[in-house]
C-alpha cells in the first residue's frame, strides 16, 4: 500500500496529526516525528529503534539515513521498492512512538 493510502488508516489513530520536518509534509504521534516520505530519493522515512533500523538495513530492506553526514540512528529509508508494505512500516513506527511514551 503507497503511504498516501496509509495516510486514512494511520491518521484515524489517536494521537497522530500530520506535521512539517524540513519543510515537508510529514506524520508525528503526540508531537513525536513518525514518518515522512522523502522525494529524492523516493523512499519512506520511519522512526524507530536502532537495533529494528540495523535490522532493515543488514537484511537489505533499509538503507541508512544520513543526508546531513550525521547518521540518525532512529530512522531508517524504505525504497519505493517496498511501497508494497508502507501502511505495516508506519504503523510499526507509531507502536515505536506509543511504546516510549508509556515509558
Amino acid at each position: 500500500m503507497s503511504y498516501e493510502s496509509a495516510l486514512s488508516a494511520i491518521l484515524a489513530q489517536d494521537g497522530v496529526e500530520t506535521s512539517t520536518m524540513m519543510s515537508a509534509p510529514c506524520l508525528r504521534y503526540r508531537g513525536g516525528f513518525l514518518a515522512m516520505m522523502l522525494e529524492k530519493p523516493e523512499a519512506l522515512i520511519i522512526k524507530v529503534s536502532a537495533e529494528r533500523v540495523n535490522d532493515l538495513i543488514t537484511c537489505g530492506i533499509g538503507i541508512e539515513f544520513n543526508v546531513t553526514t550525521k547518521r540518525f540512528k532512529e530512522w531508517v529509508l524504505i525504497p519505493q521498492e517496498h511501497e508494497g508494505d508502507y501502511e505495516a512500516y508506519v504503523f510499526e513506527a507509531l507502536a515505536y512512538a506509543q511504546e516510549r511514551q508509556d515509558k
